[in-house]
């Protein structure tokens, strides 16, 4: 299992904001090469978003380190060194309400390496505005 989560150079907003909670269905995980591509859906969360204002930005970075984590501590993805998390909102579903992702809106990525026991942030391409 993994450790800690280093925030060095992160705002105090972003160590001390509490993650939102990105149900099962709203996440999907996949091994590429030598990193994890994990996509987290916003869409349920969006009014909490909106409601938290300028610190929405933290909010979604907190989430971001959290998923990170917990899924490069899963088995199935430990070997993995690194996770690119991808945030967007799924604007609709189809008539199987399935995803449809040609229509989604794309909040960027947020990328997280693993350091010994630590998982640590290295890149941050989030734009969102509420």
């Amino acid at each position: 299992m993994i450790g800690t989560l280093s925030l060095a150079g992160i705002s105090s907003a972003f160590a001390a904001a509490a993650p939102l909670v990105v149900e099962k269905d709203h996440r999907v995980a996949a091994a590429k090469d030598t990193y994890l591509i994990l996509v987290l859906d916003l869409k349920p969360n969006l009014d909490d978003l909106r409601k938290s204002g300028a610190e929405a930005s933290d909010l979604i970075r907190a989430t971001a380190a959290r998923y990170a984590k917990d899924y490069l501590a899963q088995p199935e993805f430990s070997s993995s060194p690194k996770v690119v998390v991808y945030l967007i909102s799924v604007e609709s579903m189809d008539e199987y309400n399935r995803a449809k992702f040609d229509g989604m809106k794309r909040y960027g990525t947020i990328a997280f390496e693993k350091k010994g026991d630590e998982v640590v942030l290295t890149e941050d391409k989030l734009s969102f505005s509420p």
